[in-house]
């Protein structure tokens, strides 16, 4: 019986190593098809009978021979007149600047140890990791982290391939006498994801960030941030629907000599003031979906602060996105994002433009064609509560009513043929003349008691109207036509 118990688990032990390798030799195949900013350059996996040790060795930036496009031609350079000495060609100043900087290189290691009792639990397998540095980037990573681990993750491995993980990141401090001091709390994660690897739940929290630069008179501070999403991305992880929320408790900015830093010698005294913006319960929600091959999503931003000393009763911003054709998008998001172009690796600016330009042109007759499901995307709220006070803005833009027809004509065509394009306003009188009367302490803007005459002026032309102790205002474009608040454009102002 012994016997037999031994086998049994050691079979079991067996199984789960395979399974488990074969994991991560799915896993890390498939990275590098994300982006072609993310490479894998070393892969060594040791395993034994109990466990494994995987290190892999991650390349984060643009490749040392990444090259988008082939160099422009140039015409030859003229020949010297007789008795002439030839002129050394200048170099191009943007073409110095265009090599994109060197690329990361990030190195974990994972402690594997096979189930069926993997680290005292019961499970496919437990793993530990860890970043791996040397001798220098050890001695760097002591002074924001102490003796702390930048990074370490445990994971569990569940028998159907689904794992979850726990990872947290070391708090940060550096901080120079008489210059200014960064702290940052650190950041934990919890993440399970099936076995399948469609779909995911994730929850993040960040304690809290504090940063000042004395000199320059800035600070700043980060409340507790959390965060949660559970999402499906099998369809891709571009294309990923499902629900995230979040919030910040407080976020804290102040610059006690104005934005720009401490000011010149030169500078007169008080021409930069300062600035303070505190925001506070800032929730933000977020849902994505995918019906009949169209993708649609939609984000809202709200809480509440205050801007020197004024007072924000409340702000909120909803946004989204509309009948954007799943696959289509898709496979544009893909191209873009497996271009070294789009990563900005190109071997000079002038080849990165041209190998930018290609992927315009090849990409152009797909996005053409996503304008026959009408998509549209936009602002569509934005409200602010001062004092008793709301003002609004909106707007959306889109394509409506293309047709196989409509798709023959150059890009430009069919946006002036079928873009729509809705703008509104609704902002208290009252808002404008504080802002003039801000501005017009620098002579940016005229007094606030012209403001009401600025207004009357705008209505009888017809650019806005008056809506008690409001203005409004409303921008149309469609069927190639501008209209102001309902009228022609070429109507306003007779």
């Amino acid at each position: 019986m012994a016997a037999a118990i031994v086998v049994a688990y050691g079979g079991s032990t067996w199984w789960t190593g395979s399974k488990v390798r074969s994991i991560y030799d799915t896993a890390l195949d498939e990275m590098p098809r994300q982006t072609a900013l993310l490479r894998v350059t070393e892969r060594k996996y040791e395993r034994g009978f109990f466990g494994a040790v995987s290190t892999v060795t991650l390349e984060i930036g643009c490749a040392a021979d990444a090259s988008t496009a082939p160099a422009v031609a140039q015409a030859p350079a003229a020949k010297p007149a007789e008795g002439e000495e030839p002129q050394e060609e200048e170099e191009d100043g943007d073409e110095a600047d265009a090599k994109p900087p060197k690329p990361l290189r990030i190195t974990i290691r994972d402690t594997i140890h096979h189930g069926p009792i993997a680290g005292g639990k019961f499970a496919a397998a437990t793993i530990d990791s860890e970043l791996v540095l040397d001798i220098k980037g050890q001695a760097e990573a002591e002074k924001l982290f102490g003796k702390a681990k930048p990074l370490t993750a445990f994971t569990k491995v569940g028998f159907d391939g689904s794992y979850a993980i726990d990872m947290a990141v070391a708090p940060v401090k550096l901080a120079e006498e008489g210059k200014g001091e960064f702290a940052w709390q650190g950041a934990q994660a919890h993440i399970e994801v099936n076995a399948a690897r469609t779909k995911a739940r994730y929850d993040l929290t960040m304690p809290g960030l504090d940063f000042n630069d004395a000199p320059k008179g800035l600070q700043m501070k980060m409340g507790k941030l959390t965060a949660k999403a559970d999402m499906d991305n099998s369809a891709g992880w571009i294309l990923a629907t499902g629900k995230s929320e979040g919030r910040l408790e407080s976020f804290e900015f102040s610059a006690t000599k104005g934005l720009g830093g401490s000011a010149d010698a030169d500078e007169p005294a008080g021409t930069r003031k300062p600035v303070k913006v505190l925001l506070q319960n800032v929730d933000l929600t977020g849902e994505a979906t995918i019906k009949d091959g169209l993708y649609a999503s939609d984000a809202t931003l709200k809480g509440q602060g205050k801007i020197g000393e004024t007072s924000i009763d409340k702000f909120e911003m909803s946004s989204g996105g509309r009948r954007i054709h799943a696959a289509g998008y898709k496979k544009l998001a893909d191209a873009y994002l497996q271009s070294s172009a789009a990563a900005g690796c190109g071997k000079s600016s002038k080849a990165t433009q041209a190998a930018m330009k290609a992927l315009a042109d090849q990409l152009a007759p797909d996005l053409k064609a996503m304008a026959k499901y009408s998509p549209e995307f936009g602002l569509d709220k934005m409200v602010v509560e001062i004092g008793g006070k709301r003002g609004e803005v909106s707007y959306t833009a889109g394509m409506v009513g293309v047709t196989d027809e409509d798709l023959q004509a150059p890009g430009m065509a069919l946006l002036l043929k079928r873009g729509v394009l809705k703008a509104n306003a609704r902002l208290p009188v009252q808002w404008l003349e504080q802002i003039a009367a801000t501005g017009a302490e620098s002579g940016q803007t005229p007094p606030p008691e012209m403001v009401a005459g600025l207004v009357e002026q705008g209505e009888e032309k017809g650019f806005v109207k008056r809506d008690g102790e409001h203005v409004t205002g409303q921008v149309e474009f469609s069927d190639g036509s501008l209209k102001v608040n309902g009228k022609p454009l070429s109507e306003l102002g007779k």
